[in-house]
């Protein structure tokens, strides 16, 4: 199969650069490595509360509407890059595609395969439609474990674990690096209590509950009720190996509070923070609003652990250096954005990596190291939705001037 670009990564940033090349009269194949489209974005809910809080998340629906129809774009989930060689200038990518396992047309949604599963996270949910996959990384038989668990008990026969993968070679003149990022794991900071503490959540996992609609608001004892939010968590922070900001969390944790406290007004929600950055437009107006309607204390807090009456307590030291000590009813830890392994064949090209670990140079140029390889997005480093986009652009123009400089013979 020959293609102008291989586009490596599903999410809002390689989806967005195959419309943009597509525009151009640029053929493409998109590859993810997921069983579905969307990457994290598919995660995040819609922000907005009597107006629009332009945070991007819906933009995502609207490539997922267009890209189908469009015939120079070709999309495969389930897929990585195998093996890879180099011709002169065509690349060689061996893809492998993997099924989900799930024939989705035959579950009824009935949830037994997902009750009698022994491997945590091995069935999950596409957060885009609810359907139902398997997990490669996760699934015992996959990883050589006899275990037939989950098709055993489907009473409508919805499950093949019987592995029905298939291999397709991809030629291309141009590759784009669009693999986004890992989130940072707060397991690294025990003492803020993630998966420690109850009432400890990321602010990825609120922000997939919200968009699941599946989020209902905890209330203490004497019905009270009250989130904070703690800024900077895998973010500014040398001892976790990132001192970097990550540019989005401060955006992503206001607008989430801002959304809660629209559908649930008695609210308290506090931020702790060190700075807020403003990398947005018209941001200073949205927080000047915001901090009228919430608390903002500038202090880290240096531990959270479980009160008395099992609400999750902040430890931190004020203005005037005392210790305080305040239960909630939430926490959310504003994680940062971390360096993806692009996950690609040690016969791939060596690329750059910039002083953060992230792929290319410093800068806004999309280069990644190697003649034909490019690289846009949040796997060039941290960027909003908006972002990932208008980079996705960049990366576009300067793909066709490769590929003309090509047919140039230049």
């Amino acid at each position: 199969m020959k293609k102008d670009v291989l586009i490596v990564g599903g999410g809002i940033t390689g989806l967005s650069l195959a419309w943009e090349l597509s525009c151009l009269g640029i053929q493409s194949i998109l590859i993810e490595k997921a069983p579905f489209i969307g990457g994290h974005v598919s995660q995040f809910a819609c922000k907005a509360t009597q107006t629009c809080q332009r945070c991007g998340a819906c933009l995502l629906e609207d490539y997922l509407s267009k890209l189908p129809r469009t015939n120079n774009i070709q999309m495969l989930v389930g897929s990585r890059i195998d093996s890879f060689s180099q011709a002169g200038r065509e690349f060689n990518a061996l893809i492998m595609q993997r099924r989900s396992g799930v024939i989705n047309e035959k579950c009824d949604d009935c949830g037994l395969c997902e009750k009698v599963c022994p491997a945590e996270g091995a069935l999950f949910k596409s957060p885009l439609d609810s359907s139902l996959h398997i997990s490669n990384e996760k699934c015992l038989k996959s990883k050589g474990i006899s275990c037939e668990a989950c098709a055993q008990i489907c009473p409508q026969g919805a499950i093949e674990l019987e592995e029905k993968n298939r291999e397709l070679e991809i030629q291309s003149s141009a590759i784009a690096l669009c693999t986004g990022f890992t989130p940072f794991d707060a397991s690294q900071k025990p003492r803020l209590g993630y998966q420690r503490v109850p009432g400890v959540l990321t602010s990825l996992e609120l922000d997939s509950l919200l968009r699941a609609e599946n989020f209902q608001l905890p209330q203490s004892s004497d019905g009270l009720k009250s989130i904070a939010f703690i800024q900077c968590v895998g973010s500014r922070d040398p001892k976790s190996g990132a001192n970097y900001c990550s540019q989005i969390c401060c955006g992503v944790s206001i607008r989430l509070a801002r959304l809660i406290k629209s559908r649930h007004t008695e609210t308290r929600i506090t931020i702790f923070y060190m700075d807020i950055q403003t990398f947005e437009r018209e941001f200073d107006k949205t927080l000047d609003q915001t901090k009228n309607d919430m608390m903002f204390v500038r202090s880290m807090p240096s531990e959270i652990r479980s009160g008395e009456d099992g609400r999750p307590e902040i430890i931190y030291h004020g203005n005037d250096d005392t210790k305080q000590i305040v239960p909630f009813d939430l926490v959310i830890l504003s994680i940062g954005i971390s360096p993806r392994d692009p996950d690609l064949p040690g016969s791939f090209p060596a690329l750059w990596k910039n002083r953060d670990g992230f792929i290319g140079s410093e800068g806004n140029d999309v280069a990644a190291g190697h003649p034909g390889i490019f690289v846009a997005g949040a796997a060039k480093g941290p960027k909003s939705i908006t972002g990932c986009i208008s980079q996705s652009i960049l990366a576009a123009s300067q793909i066709k001037k490769y590929l003309d400089r090509i047919k140039r013979g230049e």
